[in-house]
């Protein structure tokens, strides 16, 4: 038996009309107020817009918007190759979104031709602020691992035991998945959170997975932002991507194990709030692993159970500031004066010294650890807090 086209003279280059019901038939959601009425596609579009999360289709769909509203604005391009042609670049002031669109304009009726990654965007950035939120697929180039003691020239084993050039990916296509935490260029984020999956996820030979990049503007910036996502109400746009490749996660079936850090525990925690409002879908399938945590632990569980992510183990180290006071989970006085006492640490270069960096291995191996880089006054300090613990102290 042969096969034929139907309609030969139908291509990439094809461009039809679209209502609320026919566009469902191409796998893309678009909101009820789309203009339809002024818009075509390609069918090149339309493949692009159905490989994209929510989020992403969102964001494309307010800049659709925009360009029929004005679609000669200011912000509008002329095609380098094709003047008939027309590129816009989104207004958009935040650094979470990386699509540019190409249409032209034909017998009164906007043409979307393409939908296109500004591969510019992608990737580390000498100026980090300048890097954007994304999905990367990042590689095991050697089975280094923070797994005790280490010395400076191991550390820096560890630190390379990732490919330093990742593949950006519009979903999670890993069993293993990690959101970074504040003042993590692309470059760190890649080597750190690995070294936190190993430890959260041991045993699993995690030769892969995908890195939800949080990028990193400043000090103050990070934590107005980490501000905006505890408080109730709209998330930040970081939360808001998040919840969406969790949504497209479950809608795939897709079994994830995920691994976060520092201020990603608030996106997550802002995700997972955003997500049972805007889906409120069962996530079970995917699961969680909190170290060194932004967020309060009671809030992020309590969120977790309600949408069925099952958090499979916590690593806080009792010396850390970030999860003892910012996310409100020792107030204590002893833990107040812990943390000051090593306020310094945390903010330091020294990862192998900082009881926030690194995954927490437990107070005998975090001593053990300072002595070996030459902190000998906190390894002491340490030493006498773990004299006062019992035997079975799980933090030991």
């Amino acid at each position: 038996m042969s096969w034929s086209k139907l309609n030969k003279t139908i291509n990439a280059n094809s461009v039809i009309p679209l209502d609320a019901l026919s566009c469902r038939d191409f796998g893309v959601k678009l909101p009820a107020d789309f203009p339809f009425s002024k818009v075509k596609f390609t069918f090149q579009a339309l493949a692009m817009l159905s490989q994209l999360n929510d989020y992403d289709i969102k964001m494309v769909c307010a800049d659709i918007m925009q360009i029929c509203a004005n679609p000669n604005a200011q912000n509008s391009i002329k095609h380098s190759r094709n003047p008939l042609r027309r590129l816009w670049r989104t207004k958009y002031p935040f650094r979470n979104y990386h699509f540019l669109i190409e249409y032209s304009l034909k017998n009164g009726f906007i043409n979307l031709e393409d939908i296109l990654f500004d591969k510019q965007l992608l990737g580390k950035k000498d100026t980090f602020s300048a890097e954007r939120t994304m999905l990367y697929e990042v590689k095991r180039r050697s089975n280094h691992s923070y797994n005790k003691a280490m010395e400076e020239n191991d550390l820096r084993k560890v630190q390379g035991a990732w490919d330093p050039v990742p593949t950006p990916t519009t979903r999670v296509n890993t069993e293993h998945a990690a959101v970074n935490g504040m003042l993590n260029e692309l470059t760190k984020a890649m080597w750190l959170m690995g070294t936190h999956l190993d430890r959260a996820y041991e045993g699993d030979g995690i030769k892969a997975y995908t890195l939800f990049h949080n990028p990193t503007d400043n000090p103050y910036l990070d934590l107005v932002e980490s501000a905006f996502d505890k408080r109730l109400g709209t998330k930040s746009h970081n939360a808001q991507h998040l919840a969406a490749v969790l949504a497209q996660n479950s809608q795939q079936g897709k079994q994830v194990k995920w691994l976060v850090h520092s201020q990603g525990a608030i996106i997550f925690c802002a995700a997972l709030e955003h997500y049972r409002i805007y889906y409120g879908k069962p996530l079970t399938g995917q699961q969680l692993a909190v170290h060194g945590s932004g967020a309060n632990l009671e809030r992020l569980k309590s969120i977790a159970h309600s949408v069925g992510i099952k958090i499979v183990s916590v690593r806080n180290n009792p010396y850390d500031l970030v999860p003892n006071l910012a996310g409100r989970n020792d107030l204590s006085a002893s833990s107040f004066v812990r943390s000051l006492k090593f306020r310094g640490l945390v903010k330091g270069e020294d990862s192998g010294a900082s009881p926030h960096t690194l995954p927490f291995l437990g107070l005998v191996t975090y001593a053990d650890q300072l002595q070996m880089l030459g902190y000998h006054d906190k390894a002491h300090t340490v030493r006498t807090f773990i004299k006062t613990l019992p035997s079975t102290d799980p933090r030991l």
